[in-house]
C-alpha cells in the first residue's frame, strides 16, 4: 500500500514496564492526548463489527495478507460533545491503511439509521476525505451486512519520537473485552472481561522500512517477541465465540497461554 504506516507489535511482560518506559524515555515524548490524560494515558473503546460467519476473524486466523477490520471507535467516558469515529483498518502485511470519520456519539443511533453523510460527518481536518471514508464505511456496512461482535477496551500511553515526530509508540495495557455487544455500549465498563493481565501490548507505528537502532536494542534485551497481536481477535478467542485459537511461532508464548 502506498503511503501506509508500518505497525509492529510486541508482547511485553507487564513487570516491565517502568524499566521499558526509562529505557524509551530519552528518544520519545508524551503525545498530546496522554499529555493531557489523567495519569498519563488514556482509554480507547471499540466495538468491533464482522459478518455474521466472522470472516473478518476468518481472514485474519487463516493470516490473509489483505484483510480489513472495521469498527467503531470512541474514547474516554462519554459527554455531550463526545465524538466517536468510523474506521476501517486496512491491512496489507505489516503495511496499515486508515479511513476515518468523525460524527458526535450522539448521533450515531440517527447516522446508521438513515446515513445522511452532509449532516451528521464533521469537519476536524478534511471533510472532504471524512466525507468520503464515511462513504467507504457505509459501503462496506451494508454490503456485508457487517454486525457488532465484541467490545474491545484498553488503556493507552502514547509517545511521539523526539527527534521523529513520525514515529509512534503505544503501550497499550489492560486489554479487556465482551462479546456481542449494543453500540450504546461503547462505554459500558461492566462485564469486561480481562485478556492477557500479565502483559502489554508495545507498539511502533513508522513510515520507514526499519525501526530505530535504540529499538531494537530493547527488543532484544527484553527478548520481546513480535506477534500478530488482533485485540478483536483476542477478546473473540478469550470468549470462545470461534473454534480456534491462534498459536504463536515456535519458540514463543503460545496465545492461549497469555489469554487469562
Amino acid at each position: 500500500m502506498s503511503g501506509g504506516r508500518i505497525e509492529y507489535k510486541y508482547l511485553a511482560p507487564v513487570a516491565a514496564i517502568d524499566d521499558i518506559r526509562d529505557d524509551i524515555q530519552p528518544y520519545l515524548v508524551p503525545d498530546p492526548f496522554s499529555e493531557a490524560a489523567m495519569g498519563g494515558e488514556y482509554t480507547v473503546r471499540s466495538v468491533y463489527y464482522d459478518t455474521r460467519r466472522y470472516a473478518c476473524y476468518d481472514e485474519k486466523d487463516s493470516g490473509i495478507m489483505i484483510r480489513n477490520k472495521f469498527r467503531i471507535r470512541g474514547y474516554g467516558v462519554p459527554h455531550e460533545q463526545s465524538v466517536v469515529f468510523l474506521e476501517i483498518k486496512k491491512r496489507c502485511d505489516c503495511v496499515i491503511a486508515k479511513h476515518r470519520a468523525p460524527l458526535r456519539l450522539a448521533d450515531l443511533q440517527s447516522f446508521l439509521a438513515s446515513p445522511d453523510i452532509d449532516r451528521y460527518v464533521l469537519n476536524l481536518g478534511g471533510l472532504g476525505r471524512a466525507r468520503d471514508d464515511a462513504r467507504r464505511f457505509l459501503y462496506y456496512y451494508y454490503r456485508l451486512a457487517l454486525t457488532p461482535a465484541n467490545l474491545v477496551v484498553y488503556d493507552r500511553e502514547a509517545f511521539s519520537g523526539r527527534y521523529n515526530s513520525s514515529l509512534r509508540v503505544t503501550f497499550d495495557k489492560r486489554l479487556r473485552g465482551r462479546m456481542t455487544p449494543h453500540l450504546s455500549e461503547l462505554h459500558d465498563e461492566r462485564n469486561l472481561i480481562p485478556v492477557m493481565k500479565n502483559y502489554f501490548i508495545f507498539e511502533f507505528k513508522f513510515f520507514r522500512r526499519s525501526l530505530p537502532q535504540w529499538a531494537s536494542e530493547i527488543i532484544t534485551r527484553y527478548q520481546l517477541p513480535r506477534l500478530a497481536l488482533s485485540k478483536y481477535a483476542l477478546c473473540l478467542d478469550l470468549r470462545e465465540a470461534r473454534p480456534r485459537v491462534p498459536t504463536a511461532p515456535r519458540g514463543l508464548p503460545a496465545v492461549q497461554h497469555i489469554l487469562t
